[in-house]
């Protein structure tokens, strides 16, 4: 106790309010950023994302003026976050069919495909789930038109 002498601080009420205060700030901050390096591990150039909402913002003008733009200033292969969740944009075609078709299994985290959760599954076993008529009002006049191009 004697070597850590010359650090004799009182402990009170605000003092500790405040240290908790300093901590909390600290671990928001690193929560709300700390998602944000995994591109930049990855070697992928994209915007700089702010706290909590990454590129949001950068998505003002719409989505595909947006991805338009980011092509543009980053190049064809770039990333960009939503929130805390990282998106990469592929947008040249080789690389496209390598990603899809050729080294499909090396890339499993991906946003689902369908409209519908497990749609074959849902049709098969339990009928059409509960929003599938609303859905199916809505795009049956594109399965018309798909019927008569096909006639």
């Amino acid at each position: 106790m004697e070597a850590l002498g010359f650090l004799k601080l009182e402990v009170n009420g605000p003092m500790v309010t405040v240290a908790l205060s300093v901590a909390l700030l600290a671990l928001l901050k690193w929560y709300s950023t700390s998602a944000f390096s995994r591109l930049e591990k990855l070697g992928l150039r994209h915007p700089k994302p702010s706290p909590f909402i990454g590129n949001l913002t950068f998505f003002h003008q719409g989505f595909w003026e947006s991805q338009m733009e980011l092509r543009k200033l980053y190049g064809p292969l770039c990333g960009y976050y939503l929130g805390r969740r990282m998106f990469i944009v592929i947008s040249e075609p080789d690389m496209i069919k390598q990603v899809l078709v050729e080294n499909f299994s090396n890339f499993t985290n991906r946003m689902p495909q369908s409209i519908m959760p497990n749609s074959r599954h849902h049709v098969a076993s339990r009928g059409m789930w509960p929003g599938g008529r609303r859905l199916a009002c809505y795009l049956h006049p594109f399965r018309m038109a798909e019927g008569i191009a096909e006639v």
